[in-house]
């Protein structure tokens, strides 16, 4: 195999030297017409691309590669476990901090109170193939370093160059960007991990019990993150552009004008989403609230920046757009309250009513299952209005938010069995008719009466 490659090597130099007409010596030649009938004037050819020929055609480096392996193989293996070396450093290196990114998301995940096992085991699944990528764009820049280090040191053509021109690059500061951008972004990240953990502090979950709070803490603190990331994220790649020699200016200035052009396409959606931060914002309603917005009235499923969503009794869901709510009626915001009417009839002891409505309330408020519903004692109002069959009397309880119905309803079942067994009569609609001179039927249905009636039976049968 040596003397495969010694012959090799010995038959390809001399056959550039002895070749003055090779693509090599046109390559010298002068490209702006000084020697006539050069390949460079007959073939049209850029001198690079030419350069570019000429060194794919040099062999005269893999001969002094082979006579350095023979002459003294232990400085340069020694020399290829050194390049090897570095750039299995910098690969260790990138998958270290790469680790430990991928480890602070998914703490970062296993935080998150409102996802699910499904969502937060998708967003693991994400960062690990994310976590993948990026290992192996790690072992690329490490094989590309080696590469270079290689092609420096033993004068690989077309490597060599562009080793050179890296290099060249870095020492004429390339480096120094290179360094700006690492201290940029690390100091982004500190930014952004400052905001999470203000936006946490500053709306605090502690504990699923009030959905409510927690959707409305949650939502607000994923506004206040996103907002922070898209700015600073922003922010980060304008100052790479620029330090690569982008036209930032260029680039802000259509970026500007495309804005513009969306924002008028998209004025019914800008809207909706700052009437939707300002509903989170100043927390008018929130998930499990009862509200009637417009025509539509129901318990709120969920509130983001665009949509509310609401759902009816009947079961039917009712998606609004948060710009087009321009008034709110919430039925369950702090406390409710329970209006109960109870109707007696005229001929009832209206105080003697009154008694028992009072003291059939005070002890719905101390019954076990409802104590905790009803806030404080009820408040008997007295008489309320005087109706067509009989005087209605108002009852109120304060309660806990979305107990007013409950509340009612059990109270409305106690003082109907309360009032039956004191003997106070509860009203129910009936009519009295008067009849005219003459026309009076005999009451009681009696004899007379069945008579007169009788034949008109008779003639009908």
């Amino acid at each position: 195999m040596a003397n495969l490659l010694n012959s090799l090597f010995q038959g390809t130099a001399p056959a550039d030297e002895a070749a003055p007409d090779a693509p090599t010596g046109a390559a010298t030649a002068d490209p702006t017409g000084g020697a006539e009938g050069t390949a460079a004037e007959l073939l049209e050819v850029p001198l690079l691309e030419l350069n570019v020929i000429a060194e794919v055609q040099d062999t005269t480096w893999l001969t002094e590669l082979w006579t350095d392996v023979q002459t003294a193989p232990l400085q340069f293996f020694g020399n290829l476990f050194v390049d090897l070396g570095i750039g299995l450093l910098l690969f260790g290196a990138l998958w270290f901090f790469i680790d430990r990114w991928a480890r602070a998301a998914r703490d970062v995940i296993a935080k998150r109170e409102l996802w699910d096992d499904a969502q937060k085991e998708a967003e693991r699944g994400r960062t690990m193939v994310l976590r993948r990528y990026l290992i192996t764009a790690s072992a690329v820049l490490g094989a590309l370093l080696t590469l270079g280090l290689f092609a420096l040191r033993h004068r690989v053509p077309i490597l060599q160059t562009l080793a050179l021109a890296v290099r060249d690059w870095l020492l004429g500061g390339g480096l120094g960007r290179i360094i700006s951008v690492i201290i940029v972004g690390a100091l982004i990240y500190v930014l952004l991990r400052l905001v999470r953990k203000t936006a946490r502090a500053l709306t605090p979950i502690s504990g699923q019990r009030f959905e409510r709070q927690v959707a409305r803490a949650a939502t607000i603190r994923n506004v206040v993150e996103s907002s922070a990331r898209i700015v600073l994220i922003t922010f980060f790649v304008l100052f790479v552009l620029a330090q690569a020699g982008a036209n930032v200016s260029a680039l802000l200035t259509g970026v500007g004008i495309l804005g513009l052009a969306v924002s008028f396409g998209a004025q019914s959606l800008v809207k909706d989403v700052i009437t939707g931060f300002f509903i989170l914002a100043e927390d008018q309603f929130g998930v499990g609230d009862v509200v009637t917005i417009g025509n539509f009235s129901g318990a709120v499923e969920s509130v983001n920046l665009r949509i509310t969503t609401l759902r009816s009794l009947d079961g039917q869901v009712h998606v609004i757009p948060n710009g087009q709510i321009d008034k709110v009626t919430v039925a369950s915001k702090d406390w409710s309250r329970a209006v109960v009417d109870v109707e007696v009839s005229y001929r009832s002891d209206l105080d003697r009513a009154l008694e028992v409505i009072t003291d059939e309330a005070e002890k719905l408020t101390e019954a076990l299952g409802w104590s905790w519903r009803v806030v404080g004692l009820p408040e008997v109002t007295g008489v309320e209005a005087l109706g067509a069959s009989g005087v209605v009397i108002r009852v109120l309880f304060r309660t806990l938010p979305k107990e007013q119905w409950g509340v009612s309803r059990e109270f409305r079942r106690r003082i109907k069995n309360r009032l039956e067994r004191e003997g106070i009569e509860i009203p129910y609609p009936h009519v009295t008719l008067y009849w005219g001179e003459g026309q009076k039927p005999a009451l009681g249905g009696g004899p007379e009466a069945r008579a007169e009636h009788a034949p008109r039976e008779r003639e009908h049968s």
